[in-house]
């Protein structure tokens, strides 16, 4: 039975409306893993994996991003993320969130990110890492990203302007064909005859099939938060970004080998390289064969959250 507690927390910026979140806590927790969940999707899709890191000590914390999940179903408008700024109002939500539950928990912190939420989880350690390391007991003592990718600042600038023309087109407010074909149009490619439009997602029909069924899951960005978001990963992907890593984080890169987003691979080998040349002194990886975007939810899950456990256990001397 889930042990799971939803509360919510007022906005970062100000504005009405609240951060929903979700809370994991075991009875002696030793380490605290705070996730970043990915675009059209919500924090309790992470709840067999919380429960899993409770059973070894490991507190777990996700939040609902705005325009996603119950965060975006109070400001009856998800998927979009905000009038303007959206992007960066995320990661000062971040920063707000951490703040919030340090207040209650003291506990080393680990950050995680799915797919968006590794970008996210990636340009907040750029932006707030001297601050993480100011918080003696909170320092951040690992970064793992799950479904991520690297493309130079140069591919985010072409699809930021064709953001900004279907903004113009069709409005802030609502979604674009063209942006979600751009997108994922190609995504389910490699796995024809497809079942659904989304088998890209794994290779168990059953969760899939969850989160095709889901109301809060898959819903498209309107063309606002897709322009905030590309603006974001154009600035995050920059060589004088990827310095602001704090080096001395050991970071954990995962996949599927046939996840589209980190194309089969060879996105997530990018992003390995990039890190390393920008000095990070110890960057994991780890590929599964056949495996698709969502390794969490693949058939062979258990050895994924195996293998997230043993990367944890080898921070020790760090926390």
């Amino acid at each position: 039975m889930s042990n799971v507690e939803r509360k919510k927390l007022p906005f970062s910026s100000g504005e009405p409306g609240d951060l929903h979140y979700c809370q994991w806590i075991p009875e002696h927790p030793v380490a605290w893993l705070h996730i970043m969940h990915g675009m059209s999707e919500h924090a309790i899709r992470y709840a067999e994996f919380a429960e899993f890191l409770n059973t070894q000590g490991i507190m777990v914390t996700a939040n609902d991003h705005r325009g996603h999940g119950e965060t975006g179903k109070a400001m009856k408008n998800s998927y979009h993320i905000a009038e303007s700024d959206g992007w960066n109002q995320m990661l000062d939500d971040q920063w707000q969130f951490i703040n919030h539950i340090r207040e209650h928990h003291s506990l080393p912190l680990i950050l995680m990110g799915h797919s968006m939420g590794s970008f996210m989880a990636t340009h907040f350690c750029q932006r707030y890492g001297q601050q993480l390391k100011d918080i003696t007991d909170h320092k951040l003592c690992g970064l793992i990203l799950s479904g991520s990718n690297y493309e130079p600042p140069a591919t985010w600038k072409i699809a930021t302007f064709a953001a900004r023309i279907e903004r113009w087109r069709v409005g802030g407010q609502k979604p674009s064909t063209i942006l979600e074909k751009m997108s994922f149009g190609a995504f389910n490619n490699a796995f024809k005859p497809a079942r659904t439009p989304s088998d890209w997602l794994s290779r168990d029909h059953s969760r899939v099939d969850q989160y095709l069924d889901d109301p809060l899951c898959g819903g498209p960005l309107t063309t606002q938060s897709w322009y905030d978001f590309l603006t974001g990963m154009g600035e995050l992907s920059k060589p004088e970004s990827m310095a602001k890593m704090d080096k001395k984080v050991p970071i954990y890169l995962f996949s599927g080998s046939l996840d589209p987003v980190g194309k089969a691979g060879t996105g997530v080998m990018a992003l390995q390289k990039i890190l390393q040349e920008s000095g990070v002194r110890k960057v994991d990886m780890l590929l599964y064969p056949e495996a698709r975007h969502e390794t969490l939810n693949e058939t062979n899950r258990e050895d994924v959250y195996q293998d997230v456990l043993s990367w944890l256990a080898s921070l020790k001397s760090e926390v």
